[in-house]
């Protein structure tokens, strides 16, 4: 029962995401100082008398405002866990002493509270932050797609405005004395945007969707703990969870947004993970109305939709569609999505590039959130064919990988200057680079692994271990949208660095949606410009990479072997240790090049009341003053 209490607890420590490193000093007038007193309790049931008691945690933080930039400074106290084990009448005490070091950062001051009463009506206009492909969230994890789909379809967890798993779709759950068995009930009052209502009968066709889907961390994982069968009918609004071991990811996997397992009518769940779905019947606050494919995609607002009744926060809670129709525009031109934001044209554009933030923010009319951590820009490497391919079957025993392949992916990660890749996004002080895998600024930022790895900037060294690969001169094609501002200018300096290399590229002119058709084609290319976040990818069962789950990636057993045990070690230290092993082999194979951290822009109109920006930007709770 231990180690099912811990993992659940641990867990809850890490969905606690931190704020990004400092930007440089700042002055600031007095501060204000608040205290904050966090009370965490956790209910299991117990086969015996297991009793984990965590005290409580002091955060004092002090707050100044400085032109959009709050300076922050946390101390916080030791936690200490306490066990007390009741065994044969003799109680032994178990005291886990952790010392949280002092940390003080600059991070992004966050959209104020909107002041005044939320109104209905009028259209929100927002400008996608490039092509899309699919709404469907399962077929791929493209977040252009799940910047739409979140207001369309619900899981039935969801993150709260902290990044933490909170009921969406469910009233509630508990967990058997085995911490094998999860029960799962509905809440009344769902039903899909035909009209029928959601039952068990949809939702357990849709989890075995997303369960066998690719791109995502979680399911790969999950797959390992589950038992045949693992999701079973009670009733019409009751189901079970069934695992072959504790795992205590469970409810996090389900709140992940980024390809996260929406319920949608059974006869479209049954189609295969690999096939993207045509009908986007879902069950959120926004319904489908139309599809111009390449110009606009048009939500209504469900006015049958019927909230929790909880305050909404972020993805969760009480959520309220405000504003009558969602229209999300495609827009190539980066200066005309600026011009138009400028002049009115429409209200907010996802994802705008970092060069033009000092424009933005000058401007009154409009508001500029900055989001910390933020994201990461990464060279993805096609592991599943040559120079690259490593196909693990071939292996001579005992090898991890084809020796060769991993000189070649080696090369890459040697070879490239990061800091001039991300030079190409913007100013300095809208990145950070950050030899953390787990990113920095968050929880997982703890191990000493990256620096002797990371943007070593060393030509020479590159091309040595390219000339010990199987590459020999053939061109390999590298796929870069010419309409994603936060990729765009990354892959065009990626060439140009991997050409000095020693590797010939070819890099087709190919729009968003054209590179996220490509992927499931991983015959057709060997490289490929892109960016992850910290809140899909942040530790190591969300870790696209390390998964081996993309049509690309070649599943690694040492990497799913470490993961496994990551997710059910018991204490933090027996967990860094494992990190830090599995990141060595991360940086030694190369799966990804992990570039630098960006702060990802959403300038609106000021007009724009309490969109969420958390990662996926959501507009349910948002209003307009306008009609």
């Amino acid at each position: 029962m231990r180690p099912a209490i811990l993992g659940i607890v641990a867990m809850m420590v890490l969905s606690v995401v931190l704020v990004a490193c400092s930007a440089g000093e700042v002055a600031a007038p007095d501060p204000i100082i608040r205290e904050v007193e966090k009370i965490v309790t956790v209910e299991v049931p117990v086969e015996r008398e297991v009793i984990k008691q965590v005290e409580v945690i002091k955060e004092v933080i002090k707050e100044v405002e400085v032109e959009r930039l709050v300076e922050v400074e946390r101390i916080v106290t030791v936690e200490v866990e306490t066990e007390v084990e009741v065994v044969m009448e003799k109680i032994v005490t178990v005291e886990v002493e952790r010392e949280v070091e002092i940390e003080r950062v600059l991070v992004a001051t966050p959209t104020p509270p909107s002041t005044g009463t939320p109104r209905f009506g009028g259209t929100l206009r927002i400008v996608s932050q490039a092509s899309i492909a699919s709404l469907d969230p399962i077929w791929t994890s493209a977040y252009v797609t799940i910047a739409v789909s979140t207001h369309m379809y619900e899981g039935l967890f969801g993150l709260d405005s902290n990044l933490a798993s909170a009921p969406r779709m469910v009233s509630g759950w508990s967990l058997s004395s085995d911490a094998k068995t999860y029960t799962m009930t509905l809440r009344e009052g769902l039903n899909f945007h035909d009209g029928r209502p959601v039952t068990v009968e949809h939702v357990i066709p849709s989890l075995d969707r997303w369960l066998a889907g690719q791109f995502s961390g979680h399911p790969t994982l999950m797959r390992q703990f589950t038992a045949e069968n693992p999701f079973r009918a009670v009733n019409d609004l009751t189901f079970t969870v069934n695992l072959n071991e504790p795992y205590g990811a469970v409810l996090a996997a389900f709140a992940m947004p980024w390809q996260f397992p929406v319920v949608m009518p059974a006869e479209l769940a049954a189609n295969a993970p690999t096939e993207a779905v045509e009908d986007w019947t879902g069950s959120g606050p926004y319904k489908f109305n139309k599809w111009d494919v390449g110009h606009q995609i048009v939500l209504d607002r469900n006015t049958a939709y019927i909230p929790r009744n909880e305050p909404a926060n972020h993805m969760v809670g009480g959520t309220q569609g405000y504003i009558d129709q969602l229209v999300f525009l495609e827009v190539p031109d980066e200066e005309t999505k600026l011009a138009g934001l400028e002049t009115g044209e429409w209200d907010l554009v996802d994802g705008s590039g970092l060069d033009f933030f000092d424009r933005l923010d000058s401007n009154p009319d409009l508001v500029v959130p900055l989001y910390k951590p933020g994201h990461r820009s990464n060279i993805v490497l096609n592991t599943t064919i040559r120079p690259f391919g490593h196909p693990i079957d071939e292996a001579p025993e005992g090898e991890r990988h084809d020796a060769q392949a991993i000189s070649a992916r080696q090369s890459v990660r040697v070879g490239v200057d990061i800091e001039k890749v991300m030079l190409s996004l913007g100013p300095s002080n809208l990145w950070v680079l950050c030899s953390a895998i787990y990113y920095c600024g968050t929880p997982l930022d703890q191990t000493s692994v990256g620096p002797e790895y990371y943007n070593l900037n060393d030509k020479a060294e590159a091309a040595r271990l390219l000339g010990e690969s199987t590459y020999a001169g053939e061109t390999l094609v590298l796929l870069n949208p010419t309409d994603y501002a936060t990729i765009t200018p990354t892959g065009i300096v990626i060439k140009q660095e991997m050409e000095e290399i020693g590797f010939v590229i070819d890099m087709p002119a190919l729009d968003w949606s054209s590179v996220v058709t490509r992927f499931r084609s991983p015959e057709t290319w060997q490289i490929a410009a892109s960016w992850t976040v910290h809140w899909c990818c942040g530790d190591p069962i969300s870790d696209e990479a390390a998964a081996g789950n993309d049509p690309f990636s070649a599943v690694i057993p040492e990497v799913q072997r470490l993961r496994k045990a990551w997710a059910t070690a018991q204490d933090a230290a027996t967990k860094r240790a494992i990190q830090e092993e599995l990141e060595t082999i991360l940086y030694e194979q190369v799966i990804i090049v992990h570039l630098g951290q960006f702060f990802s822009l959403y300038p609106h109109t000021a007009e724009l009341k309490n969109p969420s920006i958390q990662g996926v930007p959501y507009y349910a709770n948002a209003w307009l003053e306008r009609r």
